[in-house]
């Protein structure tokens, strides 16, 4: 009996040393599309992006007219078409509907110029929220930031709490031990 009662003893203790000898992490967050949309910059950096999207939008709007026309036209003249002509139209219309595509993709794809722009806009000011941001969490003894503008962002972390090179030593120290095994099961 003394002895189970040493273990869980031990074991409390242990527990209690573990619990003891974590510091408390301090953490908050911030919301940056409010933070965002209280600065003059950031306006003036929507608008301008507005205005880029405006003229791109009114421009797709003339090529999916003028693709429009050219559509009416052939099916009303169609029957008058030879093949050649036929082939030739429909060709016409295809690179027509393929220009409009690369012209969508151009200016508002993945890699177009509205998110070009964005970034190029946005880009210093979002770097000064990011900075100002840090600064108060290091002043204030915050451990971590996360943006509730976001799915979970962490902005800030206090790199006393970094265990990614620990995580790093033990995966490392594990493959060889791992392949080892495999080579010799083989």
């Amino acid at each position: 009996m003394t002895r189970l009662f040493g273990r869980v003893a031990c074991a409390v203790l242990l527990s209690l040393t573990s619990v003891l000898a974590q510091s408390p992490q301090k953490i908050g967050f911030i919301d940056s599309q409010a933070l965002l949309g209280t600065l003059p910059e950031s306006q003036d950096a929507k608008k301008k992006l507005e205005t880029f999207a405006t003229e791109w939008q009114m421009e797709l709007r003339k090529k999916r007219e003028a693709l429009d026309k050219l559509t009416k036209e052939y099916k009303t003249k169609e029957i008058l078409y030879t093949d050649d002509i036929k082939a030739q139209k429909q060709r016409e219309l295809q690179a027509a509907e393929k220009d409009i595509a690369d012209y969508q993709a151009q200016k508002f794809g993945a890699n177009g110029e509205y998110f070009k722009k964005q970034s190029e806009l946005m880009r210093p000011i979002q770097d000064r929220v990011f900075t100002a941001m840090k600064e108060v969490a290091v002043a204030e003894g915050y451990d971590y930031i996360f943006d509730r503008a976001s799915d979970t962002l962490l902005l800030y972390a206090n790199e006393d709490h970094n265990l990614t090179q620990k995580v790093l030593d033990k995966l490392s120290a594990l493959l060889p031990a791992r392949s080892q095994t495999q080579q010799g099961g083989r």
